[in-house]
């Protein structure tokens, strides 16, 4: 099966061109995807901002990213039940081994051999290895070669456009249901990223109406004001703590979610856990720089508030198919998130814009190469 694909062969160095895709096995699927949409996660492998990329490039052989997508099933495997060609289905992108102790307490997220559609789980170098023996790599791309398991139906009448986000939204709904977010709860998220935004809906979606958003740029508050935001705070200009407080009648939120990374979650986990509630909860849903130091914070601070602190990483099935309903409920308008689309020939300027100015979540027109 032919293919267009944009192959990356060394850091930064990317190109659309013909590839071969192998039949699907009995296991599989061949999926002809439509739309796809880009994370971080592929911008930091395309400037190998991983440890592993350069070598596994230089070492295996290419690679194609991505695993943001939805599409149709032109082809099954003889084995395969749960899917039939001509289904709409959104792509879940982890793949575990289904064998090790967290696999078979259905935990998969944490398997300890997990690999992912474009490398989206796992070592780089050990899903290039994966790709170059089986086919299955990544959704920048006009057709993807993928297990059964990593295809979910979509509910009638939602577009492949709002299906791309399913990955993204999914994790963020594990996020949200992990710390047990309901309609009682008061909310704050920290970072107005697309991920911290799409935490607005997805708190809501849950039955909770008072959410309170932090970041340091009106635009994004904009934004989350759109998506629902009872109340916005500029930490660049007030004291994030101080006014979650005097918004919350001096208890705090019930709910914190850190969904700034890098560099930035160090300050803002350790102003989370200033701002939440007696026995409130404290998320981490990004993840730290790799240098970053390590969090010091008064023990008495959680022991005397009986607070939690915890975090989440990657979602299940569950959170995938909630993800959907929920995008086809319209409590999100994806067009908010996933706010301009390209065709695949220019995804180096789409990795180029990421981030910058009003762009939020970029899209891949995979119809249009």
């Amino acid at each position: 099966m032919k293919a267009m694909a944009a192959v990356l062969y060394a850091p930064k160095k990317i190109r659309v061109e013909t590839i071969q895709l192998p039949e699907p096995g009995p296991r599989d699927v061949l999926l002809e995807l439509k739309k796809a949409t880009l994370c971080p996660t592929d911008i930091k492998k395309y400037n190998a901002d991983k440890p592993d990329v350069a070598s596994a490039l230089r070492n295996i052989g290419d690679y194609v990213l991505g695993h943001e997508a939805a599409g149709l099933v032109l082809r099954v495997g003889s084995e395969v039940t749960g899917a039939r060609p001509g289904d709409a289905v959104a792509v879940q992108p982890m793949i575990p081994c289904g064998q090790c102790a967290y696999c078979r307490q259905g935990k998969t997220n944490m398997c300890l051999n997990l690999l992912g559609i474009g490398a989206s789980a796992g070592s780089f170098t050990d899903c290039v290895k994966y790709y170059h023996a089986t086919g299955v790599g990544g959704c920048y791309a006009t057709h993807l070669k993928a297990p059964a398991s990593c295809v979910i139906p979509l509910p009638e009448g939602l577009s492949l456009e709002a299906a791309s986000l399913v990955e993204p939204l999914g994790d963020v709904v594990h996020s949200v249901d992990a710390a047990g977010t309901g309609k009682n709860d008061r909310v704050v998220i920290i970072g107005m990223g697309p991920m911290g935004l799409m935490h607005v809906p997805a708190a809501r979606y849950n039955g909770a109406d008072d959410i309170i958003c932090v970041d340091i740029d009106d635009t994004r508050l904009d934004v989350a004001k759109r998506l629902g935001a009872k109340a916005v705070v500029n930490a660049a200009l007030e004291d994030p703590v101080a006014r979650v407080k005097e918004l919350t009648d001096g208890l705090g939120a019930s709910k914190v979610f850190v969904a700034s990374g890098g560099r930035a979650q160090l300050p803002c986990t350790l102003q989370a856990l200033k701002m939440t509630a007696k026995q409130g909860t404290v998320s981490l849903f990004a993840s730290a720089a790799l240098d970053t130091d390590d969090l010091r914070v008064s023990m008495n601070l959680i022991h005397y508030n009986m607070l939690t602190l915890t975090g989440t990483v990657g979602f299940g099935r569950e959170h995938g198919e909630k993800a959907l309903r929920m995008l086809a409920s319209g409590i999100l308008d994806h067009t908010i998130i996933r706010n301009r689309e390209f065709p695949l020939s220019q995804i180096e300027e789409v990795i180029s814009l990421y981030g910058k100015g009003e762009n939020l979540k970029l899209g891949l027109d995979l119809t249009r190469i």
